[in-house]
């Protein structure tokens, strides 16, 4: 069983030597969130999301080692992933089952709506890298400063994108997936 995301001297300020790290770790960089974003919007989508799962992909490497690589319960699936989220200051995770569908939501980011994109990426290559599955993020909706991201196979996203560009309400498409 996994224990508690504890994240008590996770993140280390060295001023002497100018480094940060978690965890012990490699050096990490503190950046503006506005800058993050502005950069990321000119390198385009297809760069933003590469980046994401990038960044993704170190935190999925974090929550793994954590989990000790057993198949975690949802609850300290999101724990640790959250956690983890929030010391790379990108916002608060919480789940919401809606019926057999995972959806993610995310309050808190300082990247705004503009950084929803890239934030859908993060936690894709997280869980790519944490439980060795492919998953997509299809966003649901952004309201009161969150948003809500469905957690679906690759396949099943698609399908979710073609109705919600059809006009149908997210909540209806929550339905959908679960009447299949």
């Amino acid at each position: 069983m996994a224990e508690p995301f504890n994240p008590t001297h996770a993140v280390r300020f060295e001023i002497a030597r100018g480094r940060v790290s978690l965890d012990g770790e490699e050096a990490r960089v503190l950046v503006p969130a506005a800058a993050l974003g502005r950069l990321c919007e000119s390198a385009g989508p297809e760069r933003a999301k590469d980046f994401g799962r990038n960044l993704g992909n170190e935190i999925g490497r974090r929550v793994a080692a954590r989990l000790d690589g057993g198949a975690p319960s949802v609850t300290a699936l999101v724990e640790h992933l959250g956690g983890d989220l929030a010391l790379s200051g990108l916002g608060s995770l919480t789940v919401e089952i809606w019926g057999r569908a995972l959806v993610f939501a995310v309050t808190n980011s300082p990247l705004g709506k503009e950084g929803d994109l890239l934030l859908a990426s993060v936690l894709e290559g997280a869980l790519q890298r944490a439980l060795a599955r492919d998953t997509s993020l299809v966003e649901l909706e952004r309201s009161d400063g969150r948003v809500r991201f469905a957690v679906l196979s690759p396949k099943t996203a698609e399908g979710v994108r073609k109705w919600l560009g059809q006009g149908v309400s997210w909540g209806d498409a929550l339905a959908r997936l679960n009447a299949t």
